[in-house]
């Protein structure tokens, strides 16, 4: 049986490795004295349903030092969910909290509320102040918050009444979004409001080095096909460090196995499985990037293949005299993901998307634009910096045109000598 899995979050705590420091973050504000709120950020794909799973296991919060005798752990998914209202939102938020309190003598009170039609700010901090007086702390971890955050049905009464039980009637909010929650507002009268300033921020970033080896070693401790050091380089490497990925590429290496493979043979079958499968999570990261990431992105790929000097290392001095934007760039994609950086270099997170981008960017063979629209295209826009490619321009994707004569502007001037023409060469 392979004991790799993607698609689906981790729920067995057996199974979830890693993330040991935001872990220790999160249970240190809860179990202090005010019992704090954190905010859970992270890319799509990057764990936090899983890392939600785990943290509302009551086995798992006891082993933490937080007992279910002081603790009641709920646990709510929004996803998908655009049209919920405050009312429906407290009703699943109540029955959960009735299944999960350890107080039979509490159970009563919060599913008589959750019945009601409608109830309002007083009815919740009763039962929130109650449960407090009787020593409990209740946390809510709420998953793909921002489809609250994001929903006109949602107030700014909502949220200051939410931000008044976590500030005085022992409530606790975990929520876990893909940006920060004051940019995932409707409305910018919620994004002034103090709702946000009760939260420290947890990003979820890549898994380390040694958290990729610690779940292979996890996962095949008990497994016949033990894995090589060349093996789990390559899950490691294709994967960036994404436990999505990560867990993707140990899947394919671990099928390669059971088949026989090896070497070579086994290192092209998880490639190509791997690359089909990731497909669509880089059409989703790639879009979600803004025009001037896509452009440091390029900057970065065109720098990685340039022949090694001293000006085409991948450092923030060289990549700042290139693009001055790419300091901020490579903050927003790093927090996403998206670039790594080790000992002051930096890099695209996977060589897998590494090869997804430039054949984004190509066109494929018979879907050329043509020469003459080209030579239009360079002489009406004025883009004298990609000039000497024009002949080359039809090779790649038309969308892509302006942001390939922006990484031509920005590289012109350190590699004059290679110009826009061996820009687009390296490229494609």
């Amino acid at each position: 049986m392979n004991p790799f899995t993607f698609g689906n979050p981790i729920k067995e705590p057996e199974r979830f490795h890693g993330r040991k420091n935001e872990i220790r973050q999160i249970v240190n504000r809860l179990a202090s004295s005010a019992h704090e709120s954190t905010s859970i950020i992270g890319e799509r794909r990057i764990g936090k349903t899983s890392l939600l799973n785990y943290l509302s296991n009551q086995a798992v919060m006891a082993g933490l030092g937080l007992a279910p005798e002081h603790y009641c752990l709920v646990y709510v998914d929004f996803q998908g969910l655009t049209d919920i209202t405050p009312q429906r939102f407290w009703q699943r938020v109540l029955n959960k909290m009735a299944r999960s309190i350890c107080d039979e003598s509490l159970k009563p009170g919060i599913q008589e509320l959750s019945k009601k039609e409608t109830f309002d700010l007083f009815d919740l901090e009763d039962i929130f102040q109650a449960a407090s007086d009787r020593g409990f702390t209740t946390v809510l971890f709420l998953d793909e918050f921002e489809y609250v955050t994001q929903n006109p049905n949602f107030k700014s009464d909502f949220f200051g009444g939410l931000r008044a039980l976590a500030s005085h009637s022992g409530l606790a909010l975990i929520p876990s979004t893909r940006r920060e929650l004051v940019d995932l507002c409707h409305s910018d009268e919620i994004k002034g409001s103090p709702f946000f300033n009760i939260f420290a921020n947890v990003v979820l970033r890549p898994f380390s080095q040694a958290e990729v080896v610690e779940l292979i070693s996890g996962y095949t401790s008990e497994s016949p096909y033990a894995f090589t050091t060349e093996e789990s380089a390559i899950i490691h490497d294709m994967g960036g460090g994404y436990p999505f990925f990560v867990q993707a590429a140990g899947h394919y290496v671990m099928e390669a196995k059971m088949q026989g493979l090896g070497g070579e043979t086994l290192e092209r079958f998880v490639t190509d499985n791997f690359d089909q499968q990731a497909d669509p999570h880089y059409t989703y990261m790639w879009s979600h990037c803004s025009e001037s990431e896509k452009i440091t992105l390029l900057v970065l790929l065109t720098l990685s293949l340039q022949k090694a000097s001293k000006k085409t290392i991948p450092n923030l001095e060289n990549l700042t005299n290139l693009r001055a934007r790419a300091p901020q760039d490579l903050v927003s994609m790093g927090k996403r993901g998206l670039i790594a950086e080790r000992d002051g270099l930096f890099s695209i997170f996977s060589p897998s998307f590494e090869r997804w981008v430039r054949k984004e960017i190509l066109a494929a063979p018979g879907e050329e634009e043509s020469q003459a629209s080209a030579d239009e295209w360079v002489k009406t826009g004025g883009e004298k910096d990609i000039k000497a490619a024009t002949g080359m321009l039809p090779k790649f994707k038309r969308k892509y045109w302006p942001i390939l004569a922006d990484v031509a502007k920005e590289l012109s001037f350190e590699f004059a000598a290679a110009g826009a023409m061996e820009l687009i060469k390296i490229l494609m």
